[in-house]
């Protein structure tokens, strides 16, 4: 074991088995080995390449008929990533006929256009779990619209908010995440068989119709030019990953941080086989939190590789694209994992209403600062009542006395602002301003904008 995600005993904490199968080394041989059969299929359709010699390439270019002692071997001694793949497909077929697998194209054409066919697997899997994700959220979203809770602002009781405008503001998040998906699907899932320097010259005279060929039975685009040393679709893949991930981590981490004991608003769910602290039985560690942090982080690193690969040289740097192999596959499979962890974490949320309200009521009555402010403000003046209202905080806060006693014992307050107008006031549910508005809002932009999401779940 050379990498966490392939750990015999931790593999599936760091990523999932069917993401892990989308980048596995058969399933790649395999889909280089059906980028050449299709190949081999368009070039007979159009005379370039006997029929035969197609029929034998689709019969024999399977990997499970393929030595592969053979091929590892080839690989130890040519350092070359596909010529001893091949040569194995070219053993194995009659007579003559395998030397007709590969005509034309470039060591990069087939594997860059297998990584697209990755990409667009990798794809379907995390967009599909971000429609869960959000399902989960605006759910909590709707059903929390008005129950009113502390917001807080510099890592402090700020103002009050209700917990479906906090789960509307993820679920909004994660909408822009899934646009931005769609809408990156027409750059990234684009083939290419444009040979050595991207003229089209190894393929032959009738280049355009066998590369629109393949590309039609491949279900990929067809490029405008050769993109050998042009790695924004992939840098624009990854950046994406890493936005996503930051989504993720941000729901994450507001959840772990939400569970600290002097908090304790929001917990994970416990699961059936959950252990927690191995030394601290009384300890509830948001342990599932952590780790999606924890990987996300490894997302967002990965995004720079993505982005330096773009920086190639000439017509075609083998610099550039191995960066890919190593990062494509590796933010992929991580955050797969982190999705799924993610959306167990938010469909089993257990959330802690009673202690939310007393959260609300840790400052006693300070939270209304704001309001009381304008209120006040309307009779001696906003700057006058701000005053009013500070020196009473501050007050409170070296006192035995309550916030709202100092206020009604302030003799300007107390002539201004009646113990029935403080009581009406301090109402949490008249503060949440446009809270459920805003929580409504999402969900509607979320229908609308989610009506052809099924078009790239297949």
């Amino acid at each position: 074991m050379a990498h966490i995600i392939d750990s015999e005993f931790y593999k599936n904490g760091w990523g999932t088995e069917e993401m892990r199968n989308v980048f596995s080394d058969r399933k790649r041989y395999q889909r280089w080995l059906d980028i050449e059969i299709v190949l081999a299929e368009v070039q007979a359709e159009l005379g370039v390449i006997p029929s035969q010699a197609a029929e034998e390439i689709a019969k024999k270019a399977k990997v499970e008929l393929l030595d592969i002692d053979f091929i590892k071997e080839g690989l130890a001694q040519t350092g070359h990533s596909l010529v001893p793949l091949l040569r194995a497909v070219q053993r194995i077929c009659d007579g003559s006929l395998g030397e007709y697998i590969h005509y034309g194209p470039t060591t990069q054409d087939i594997e860059d256009t297998g990584m697209v066919l990755e990409i667009k697997d990798a794809f379907r899997i995390i967009f599909r779990d971000l429609c869960r994700l959000e399902k989960a959220i605006l759910e909590l979203a709707d059903r929390y619209k008005s129950f009113p809770m502390a917001g807080r602002t510099h890592n402090q009781q700020g103002l009050p908010i209700t917990l479906g405008l906090k789960f509307a503001n993820w679920g909004a998040e994660v909408r822009r995440d899934m646009e931005r998906m769609k809408d990156t699907h027409k750059r990234l899932f684009v083939g290419m068989l444009h040979g050595g320097t991207g003229t089209m010259a190894g393929i032959g005279e009738k280049a355009y119709p066998i590369i629109e060929g393949v590309m039609e039975k491949l279900g990929l685009e067809v490029p405008v030019t050769g993109w050998g040393s042009s790695r924004d679709n992939f840098a624009e893949y990854q950046s994406l990953l890493g936005v996503i991930a930051g989504t993720i981590a941000r729901v994450a981490n507001e959840i772990f941080q939400l569970s600290r004991t002097e908090i304790l608003e929001l917990q994970e769910p416990l699961g059936e086989h959950y252990v927690g602290s191995s030394t601290m039985p009384h300890k509830r560690n948001a342990e599932t939190s952590e780790f999606v942090v924890a990987m996300t982080r490894i997302v967002m690193n990965n995004a720079s590789l993505g982005l330096q690969g773009m920086m190639a040289e000439h017509e075609r740097d083998t610099r550039s694209w191995r960066l890919d192999w190593h990062s494509i596959p590796e933010s992929s499979i991580m955050m797969a994992k982190a999705l799924q962890a993610c959306t167990f974490v938010v469909e089993g949320l257990d959330i802690n209403e009673p202690r939310i309200t007393e959260n609300l009521d840790m400052l006693h009555g300070m939270l209304f600062s704001e309001a009381l402010m304008f209120h006040l403000g309307e009779k001696i003046g906003k700057q006058t009542a701000h005053h009013l209202i500070r020196d009473a905080i501050l007050a409170a806060n070296s006192s035995e006395k309550t916030f709202r006693e100092l206020l009604l014992e302030d003799p300007e307050i107390g002539a201004n602002l009646s113990r029935e107008e403080l009581d009406s006031v301090m109402d949490y549910s008249k503060h949440i301003g446009k809270s459920p508005e805003q929580v409504e809002a999402v969900i509607t932009l979320s229908r609308e904008l989610g009506f052809n999401d099924t078009e790239f779940l297949n």
